[in-house]
């Protein structure tokens, strides 16, 4: 199972930046793709980071990318949305930026423990 993470009203520096923390914890590691949008017309780079997407698989992970994500979010500055879609579920869970996002973690792991089950 996958999970995609977009940002709404972040910058390059914020993709960078999570998947650089999620790297830096063992169980994420090599889990982590940086997807990268088509390249603006004109131009010859490979476009810009679109979404992260992480693999977890079963047996909790989901959960503790959860907890890790909330953990980095209230780091980061007002008005940054993380949307967390669970791919399996096609359902999708916005967690704020300093915000208190208890229901938000708690139904995002609600999600990921059905999903564990099928």
């Amino acid at each position: 199972m996958d999970l995609q993470i977009r940002f709404e009203g972040g910058a390059f520096d914020d993709y960078v930046a999570l998947a650089d923390r999620l790297n830096s914890i063992r169980d994420f590691r090599g889990r982590v793709r940086q997807e990268l949008g088509p390249p603006e017309d004109g131009t010859l780079d490979a476009g810009v980071i679109e979404m992260l997407t992480v693999a977890v698989g079963s047996g909790g992970l989901g959960v503790a990318l959860t907890n890790s994500l909330n953990t980095w979010l209230e780091t980061r500055r007002a008005g940054l949305v993380a949307k967390v879609t669970v791919t399996a579920k096609r359902r999708t869970v916005k967690l704020r930026a300093r915000d208190a996002n208890t229901e938000a973690v708690q139904l995002l792991g609600e999600i990921l423990r059905d999903a564990d089950e099928r």
